[in-house]
């Protein structure tokens, strides 16, 4: 299946009804025949909420091997990744709604103030403070970005 393309910085804010709108300029560039219409929502490695388009992210999902008897290692990842997964559906506005429980259990409650970055193939929704804190501190560590990126696609 073909990926979507996803990148920038945007400035969002999630309203008193904890819907967040998604920027027309993301929505451009999702395909919604091809990587779906609605988004996943997920805890991110990185302990971000991630939000896949749907369609997308149940190919990537299905296209996984699958064993009948998997290892406590991928049962755990699983858990976290589809146990902890909600489909949050778009609504004619352009906005999802982000769950009461999902809010608390990604610690968004405190702030309403976001950046929605365009990841390559997901979003990820980042308090405005943390983002604007990492953003300034990434050029000092780019050597190291770069290097570890490096490394990690000679491993895969």
């Amino acid at each position: 299946m073909e990926a979507p393309f996803l990148y920038g910085q945007y400035e969002v804010s999630v309203d008193s009804k904890n819907r967040l709108l998604i920027p027309s300029d993301i929505r451009k560039r999702i395909k919604p025949e091809t990587h779906g219409k609605d988004f996943f929502l997920l805890l991110g490695h990185n302990k971000r909420p991630w939000l896949y388009p749907d369609k997308f992210y149940e190919n990537l999902v299905t296209e996984q091997k699958t064993e009948l008897t998997p290892g406590p290692e991928q049962v755990n990842y699983d858990r976290m990744t589809l146990a902890l997964a909600q489909l949050v559906e778009l609504d004619t506005n352009g906005r999802v709604l982000i769950p009461v429980r999902s809010m608390a259990l990604m610690g968004l409650q405190q702030t309403k103030e976001f950046y929605l970055l365009g990841v390559r193939t997901h979003l990820e929704l980042w308090d405005k403070a943390d983002w604007e804190k990492d953003r300034e501190t990434m050029p000092a560590r780019s050597p190291d970005i770069e290097a570890a990126a490096r490394q990690a696609r000679k491993t895969q």
